[in-house]
């Protein structure tokens, strides 16, 4: 019998989890979900769900998801578990508090009487997955608020081995760092999920079916649809000026978050767009897959916040744009866009001539530690030696500048001449007009380097339950705009990972008795 490992990567728009062959040292199968089981959009509405439902409840949600994930890749003996991921989630999964995570500032934190925790690199026992006996291994964050999943992208990218260079792991959760020197500048943006394919009407993650690309022809734009390898294929051609789709290829079956910055570019391209809205809304790639300009909009705030942090970085550490000529992306947004469109939409500073794509980085990570348990010590003595400036964007005055007119470009059509002089005064005239050839390599083909013998991906929302004495007008359930809720005549039910969490709340919003209770609900 093969001894068994699992190595796994909990990310904010889903888990992703691999079977290990410990004798072999090679993947078995793969197994992602398509979306994350907490309820929300982004890491933060993650962190605010767990702090004002309980973080038992969202610890609940996240380790059932992570149970059935495991019982599906089916281990045979397994020895060992290894996790990667930001602070928050990692800390929601062990079950350890994520207070300090919430809270910026030492004074708070006293006020509070909270004791930020030391995320370290350590091993527990995986009896709270039902698996006692067998070792978790969680790698250490290089501060608290800098997770393993950032440490994971500077170690597997050669950002720490390169200068006058960033590194961006493009989610929704859109890690990114700064090198110049031995000085290095960090920042999280939470870009939402169009990243990733959600929050788009036909959005999925990147899967097999997905449309992850287009090509410029001239029949019009070659659609890319991954296949089930997760290797473009041909799709249908779609002619922006005409409305006329050629179905030709590989059907699609939705867009992911690649084809989204894809669609966006070719339609700026092609003079589709106009203060912010589709020219002709929507743009039909099918019959029944088509992009809008609420998909447009969306994806303005994921491609706004990642610019503004980019620029917010470069400014803090006082250096000339011009001067950063390398950009390593990582995560399967940035494995699978093309370079070019993404610099043309904001995406890499648009002086970066060298682009490396290094795909999912924080599952290599969990599968080297897999592998090698040991090197979780090495990573400790990295971690502390590793010195970084972190900027909380969220309480900094130039990415909340830089980020106001961004959404207001993208999403209220702002002209974009405002915009350029908004950013004179901070002496980076040009910025948003300068143009640089890319020189592009590609690490890996794919964003999963190696899926073994398989890869499935499933929908593991857990269900939360409750019920109360109401008139049953189920306004709550027709305005749920994710349909995550229902009713079976007796309980209502949210499926937690299409729940927008306290994002939304409409449920309790739309309830004209106010009886309605999220803080009730419970896993089934």
């Amino acid at each position: 019998m093969a001894s068994n490992a699992i190595s796994i990567d909990i990310g904010t728009s889903g888990i992703r989890a691999q079977l290990l062959d410990l004798d072999q040292h090679k993947v078995i199968r793969t197994c992602i979900t398509s979306r994350n089981p907490i309820p929300g959009c982004n890491v933060m509405d993650h962190m605010s769900f767990a702090m004002q439902y309980g973080q038992e409840l969202a610890h609940g949600i996240l380790t059932d998801a992570v149970k059935k994930l495991i019982d599906e890749l089916k281990p045979e003996s397994l020895k060992r578990i290894s996790v990667c991921g930001n602070p928050i989630q990692l800390s929601l999964f062990e079950g350890i508090d994520i207070r300090d995570l919430a809270y910026a500032g030492e004074n708070k934190l006293k006020d509070e009487n909270i004791t930020p925790i030391d995320r370290k690199a350590h091993v527990i026992d995986g009896g709270f997955l039902g698996f006692e006996g067998v070792d978790v291994i969680i790698p250490p964050a290089v501060r608290h608020e800098i997770g393993a999943d950032a440490l994971a992208m500077m170690l597997n990218s050669g950002f720490l081995d390169d200068d006058m260079c960033m590194v961006t792991d493009y989610g929704t959760n859109a890690e990114m760092a700064l090198k110049v020197g031995n000085n290095i500048y960090t920042g999280s943006a939470a870009a939402g999920p169009a990243m990733e394919g959600q929050q788009i009407k036909n959005g999925m993650i990147a899967g097999p079916g997905a449309l992850s690309d287009l090509v410029r022809t001239p029949m019009g734009w070659q659609s890319k649809i991954l296949n089930d390898s997760l290797v473009p294929e041909d799709g249908p051609v779609i002619n922006l000026r005409s409305d006329i789709t050629r179905n030709t290829g590989v059907s699609p079956e939705g867009i992911t978050g690649t084809g989204v910055v894809a669609l966006v570019f070719a339609c700026l391209q092609d003079g589709r767009v106009e203060d912010a809205k589709i020219i002709n809304d929507p743009v039909s790639i099918t019959r029944s897959i088509r992009f809008s300009t609420d998909d447009f909009r969306e994806a303005g705030k994921a491609l706004g916040a990642i610019r503004a942090g980019h620029l917010t970085l470069m400014l803090v550490a006082g250096v000339d744009p011009a001067d950063i000529r390398k950009m390593y992306m990582a995560g399967a947004s940035g494995t699978y866009v093309d370079p070019v469109k993404a610099k043309a939409v904001g995406l890499v500073p648009p002086e970066c001539t060298d682009v490396v794509q290094v795909g999912n980085t924080s599952l290599e990570l969990a599968k080297k530690l897999a592998f090698e348990p040991e090197y979780n010590a090495e990573l400790e003595a990295m971690r502390q030696k590793l010195l970084t400036n972190h900027i909380m964007f969220a309480s900094s005055d130039i990415f909340r500048d830089l980020y106001t007119y961004e959404f207001g470009y993208w999403n209220d059509g702002m002209p974009l001449n405002r915009y350029r002089r908004g950013l004179e005064r901070y002496g980076v005239e040009g910025y948003l007009d300068r143009t640089t050839d890319t020189s592009i390599t590609r690490v890996c083909e794919t964003d999963i380097r190696d899926i073994g013998e398989s890869l499935r991906i499933l929908d593991l929302s857990p269900s939360m339950s409750s019920a109360w004495s109401c008139s049953r007008c189920l306004k709550c359930v027709k305005g749920c705009p994710e349909k995550a809720l229902s009713f079976d005549g007796d309980r209502f039910r949210i499926r937690t990972g299409y729940c927008l969490g306290i994002s939304c709340q409409r449920c309790e919003e739309n309830c004209p008795e106010k009886k309605f209770d999220y803080s009730s609900f419970n896993l089934d």
